[in-house]
């Protein structure tokens, strides 16, 4: 990533020398925190943080068993709904509320941490009708103003913006008038013929928007059944929005569509595929863009939804960027001055796919040195670990690539791109003042390969818990003796199974 950075930011960065630094204890909102280990620990704790009661898992008891009754062999049972009922939802629907019960609900679930009231905001953006409107006496749209979840730090109203979901409002994070907004519109009696109906309706469509500008995208949340129910949404489209494929992403079949084997081709894809205007330095949005095809990101709500502007202009040591713009609670950070090429990865923690590396050079860009952001794709069968990267060739001829490229191989500290390729005048040098690992829990979690823990979150399901860790919703449910449709509660401590081989590709 060649760019002349100028982006200073106010964040202490603990450095320590020579060695891979790691630790799974809470982090800092704005900067990833380093450790003072030799090496990457194999018994990492990966649990979540949320500070609810603990509630243990009820066991199912099945009903008692029919044996008068013949099936057709090739009757198939079609569950009721598309996925489980969220953690926190109840089975009343909004119609026996009223609005301010509605609302008093979510400030009691909120408690004191967040008091709406003060934050309501009385005279309010609607964008389909292109006006500001007084919604003082509106029952069908209630905004509040929540600077503190501005970019990078937008993950911070994933449990706001669920526990308003939970209790019958659809909500959109809005930009405008120097606040940043949460908009709620209750999906009550009357809304549907509001001037806010186009909020509703647009919530519950694949890729849904109502008209208006001041939207800050970031991913939806599954509905509670009774919005199913009352048809504000169909299990139909659900399964359209919400794709939660389980299983462990294919990094490398989503970096492939983008190699390029010159310049020319290289900066179309940047400009075309990618929305990015040079090749050259287009690291962090390649690395971005292989994530998000993957479907790498994990179910929560975060300022990374809406482009890749998180990985452009980032440095960890300056402004804290990209890592400060994801949950604590979701990964887990490496950091080391020592030299990249050379570095011994199978002594000190190797690489595996998913892990996201910046490397650095110096403090100022100097010629012939770069810092790099890269994903990490695939393990081959040599034990090779690769990535697609952007290639910038200064010798013997100017050119830029996409390519798959050789990392390293673990007891081969000579070969590899990291080692030859990113060690010379050739392609320039890397990493030469040490470099940063960030790895998601659920890569620790399949690595370790063993049970763990986990504390249940407003908005979760069996099938979110599968996609965030993957592993299936049928052996979270088996382990925890619980009906495939279980509802989960807030707080409820879960076990989640050590994952089996068909289930990773950690081996």
């Amino acid at each position: 990533m060649k760019l002349l950075f100028s982006i200073f930011g106010s964040i202490a960065f603990v450095i320590s020398q020579g060695l891979l630094q790691f630790q799974s204890s809470t982090i800092s909102a704005t900067t990833p925190t380093v450790i003072e280990t030799q090496t990457i620990p194999a018994d990492l704790p990966v649990t979540s943080s949320t500070p609810e009661t603990s509630i243990a898992a009820v066991p199912f008891i099945p009903s008692e068993t029919v044996s008068d009754v013949a099936l057709p062999v090739n009757v198939q049972i079609t569950p009721a709904y598309a996925y489980g009922n969220p953690a926190g939802c109840t089975n009343t629907v909004s119609f026996n509320l009223t609005v301010d019960q509605m609302l008093a609900n979510v400030q009691s679930a909120l408690g004191d941490t967040y008091k709406l009231e003060e934050r309501r905001q009385l005279y309010i953006w609607n964008g389909p009708l292109g006006t500001y409107m007084d919604v003082t006496r509106d029952p069908h749209v209630y905004e509040f103003t929540f600077n503190e979840f501005q970019h990078p730090l937008t993950y911070r109203a994933d449990p706001v913006v669920t526990t308003f979901l939970n209790n019958g409002f659809v909500v959109w994070l809005r930009s405008y008038g120097d606040n940043f907004r949460l908009t709620a519109i209750p999906m009550a009696s009357g809304v549907l013929t509001s001037s806010w109906a186009e909020y509703i309706t647009a919530y519950w469509q694949v890729s849904g928007k109502p008209n208006d500008a001041y939207i800050y995208p970031v991913v939806k949340k599954l509905p509670c059944h009774w919005v199913i129910d009352e048809g504000y949404v169909s299990n139909e489209t659900l399964q359209q929005m919400f794709k939660l494929d389980w299983h462990v992403p294919d990094y490398l079949s989503a970096g492939r569509q983008y190699l390029a084997s010159n310049c020319k081709e290289a900066n179309r894809i940047s400009q075309e595929k990618i929305g990015y205007w040079d090749a050259s330095s287009m690291c962090g949005p390649l690395a971005w863009t292989i994530m998000r095809d993957a479907d790498g990101f994990p179910y929560r709500i975060g300022s990374w939804t809406a482009n890749a502007d998180t990985f452009i202009a980032a440095n960890p040591k300056w402004n804290g960027q990209p890592w400060g713009a994801f949950d604590p609670d979701t990964f887990a950070l490496m950091h080391t001055d020592s030299s990249m090429p050379g570095y011994d990865f199978e002594k000190y923690g190797n690489l595996y796919p998913g892990d996201l590396i910046y490397s650095y050079a110096t403090l100022y860009v100097t010629p012939g040195y770069f810092d790099h952001i890269f994903v990490v794709v695939n393990i081959d069968a040599n034990n090779t670990c690769l990535s697609i990267s952007n290639m910038v060739r200064n010798a013997p001829y100017s050119d830029c690539s996409i390519e798959e490229i050789s990392l390293y191989t673990p007891g081969d500290r000579k070969h590899g791109v990291i080692n030859h390729e990113w060690n010379g005048f050739g392609f320039g040098q890397t990493g030469t003042t040490g470099f940063d690992v960030f790895r998601w829990n659920w890569i620790t979690y399949h690595i370790n390969a063993r049970p763990i823990q986990y504390t249940v979150r407003w908005g979760d399901t069996l099938e979110t818990l599968a996609f965030d860790w993957k592993i299936s919703p049928e052996s979270i449910a088996t382990i925890n003796q619980l009906e495939l449709d279980a509802q989960l509660v807030p707080g409820q401590i879960i076990t989640l199974p050590a994952p089996l081989p068909s289930e990773t590709v950690f081996k």
